[in-house]
């Protein structure tokens, strides 16, 4: 019954705290005015999907201040953009190097470890990330959907309490949350997450595929039916995974 469950990022950009430099006169406060001026031409870059030169542009930054940790944390999120995730969290290191206090850095690079299948990584690296920032949802968010996928739901429904705490209207939590509870056998605690996810947003496929697997399972197929039809109706490609369910729940 997980639908399409998967990590994310977040908005780690726009949370990036800046580094602190202090005033440094002559060339040396050249060099970096003039690193701080490759950054914001990588930020445009980054703004337009220009990956590539987003990260051309911050690595001729880094060229003019070598330990700028703000170019090394924006170059990885370019790196991942492109799809070169070990660039990625090699920067991300840089950036923790350069930063060691950057939550953001470790919250992606987990991200990306978990994608890379390293789990005792990633959990240390969303466990640094949330000493830092406990309130820092994209690393609950993911470490939840890592632990539900490990097979530990307790864990994963923690997570995501704690994020709903911060972020009521998470609608990936709340869903990702009814599925954890469907694993533990709470089959009224996941129609009550189904639900509430709609009711924040009935345009929300994910729900309704989720609550229509679950009725189906309830013996409810007239319901099950309209769900169905109702999140093929919002997203027309989900038609061949729920008769592919559909089907796999028929033959048990």
């Amino acid at each position: 019954m997980n639908f399409r469950m998967k990590y994310t990022s977040g908005r780690l950009l726009a949370s990036f705290v800046l580094c602190l430099l202090l005033p440094i006169a002559g060339a040396a406060e050249s060099r970096q005015a003039t690193a701080a001026s490759y950054v914001q031409l990588g930020d445009k870059f980054l703004r337009e999907k220009q990956f590539d030169r987003a990260v051309s542009a911050y690595g001729l930054a880094l060229q003019f201040v070598p330990d700028f940790a703000e170019a090394f944390f924006k170059r990885g999120i370019a790196q991942q953009a492109r799809g070169d995730f070990n660039a990625a969290i090699a920067d991300f290191g840089r950036t923790l190097e350069a930063m060691p206090g950057c939550a953001e850095a470790y919250a992606n690079r987990g991200y990306l470890l978990a994608l890379r299948q390293d789990v005792d990584q990633a959990l240390s690296d969303w466990a640094a990330a949330l000493e830092i920032n406990p309130k820092l949802t994209s690393a609950l968010y993911n470490r939840g959907n890592l632990q539900l996928n490990q097979g530990n739901p307790d864990l994963a429904i923690a997570d995501y309490d704690r994020l709903l705490q911060f972020e009521p209207s998470h609608l990936m939590a709340i869903n990702n949350r009814g599925i954890a509870r469907l694993k533990k056998g709470d089959i009224d605690g996941a129609l009550a997450d189904f639900n509430q996810a709609i009711r924040i947003n009935s345009q929300f496929p994910e729900a309704y595929v989720n609550r229509g697997l679950l009725r189906l399972q309830l013996g409810d197929k007239t319901a099950a039916e309209r769900d169905f039809s109702r999140s093929i109706h919002l997203r027309p490609s989900l038609r061949e995974f729920i008769e592919t369910r559909v089907d796999q729940l028929s033959q048990r």
